[in-house]
């Protein structure tokens, strides 16, 4: 009997787990569909997770960067809740609802360009790699066709 009553217990709470991560997955999806905000940062994000894996940057700094992305899409939905929360009471107390929207704002603004300058930190060592390299076949490229325009005309 007391085996049974364990069985029933684990699956009410397997029940209660799948629909919290559905909720949670919901909530996210709505987030996503209705703010600009988050589906700029959410795909920013995927750039830096994608490249964080594609450069030789290290296991610590491609946490430190996933972790990043996290919190800066934490940020955004953090903000997004208080915000369409504050919405619903403004009526009632404008200039404080609009004083703490600006805070709040101004939290993810922190958050977005902090995680900016470490990215650039960790990744700028190889865009420049890359600008140069690219600079440098377009010197080479350029000097080829003309190269090949002199001989053209000699021939």
């Amino acid at each position: 009997m007391i085996v049974l009553k364990k069985r029933s217990m684990a699956k009410n709470l397997l029940k209660k787990i799948r629909k919290s991560q559905r909720d949670a997955l919901r909530g996210i999806l709505r987030v996503y569909k209705s703010e600009l905000s988050f589906r700029v940062q959410f795909w920013w994000g995927l750039i830096v997770i994608i490249q964080a894996f594609y450069w030789p940057i290290g296991e610590i700094k491609q946490i430190l960067l996933l972790l990043l992305v996290a919190l800066m899409l934490i940020a955004e939905i953090l903000n997004t809740t208080f915000e369409k929360l504050f919405d619903e009471i403004e009526n009632r107390y404008r200039a404080k609802i609009g004083y703490l929207k600006d805070i709040l704002a101004g939290a993810a603004l922190l958050m977005a360009i902090f995680s900016a300058i470490i990215g650039l930190i960790i990744f700028g060592p190889y865009i420049l790699q890359v600008a140069i390299s690219s600079i440098l076949l377009g010197f080479i490229v350029v000097g080829l066709m003309s190269f090949l325009k002199i001989f053209k005309k000699k021939s």
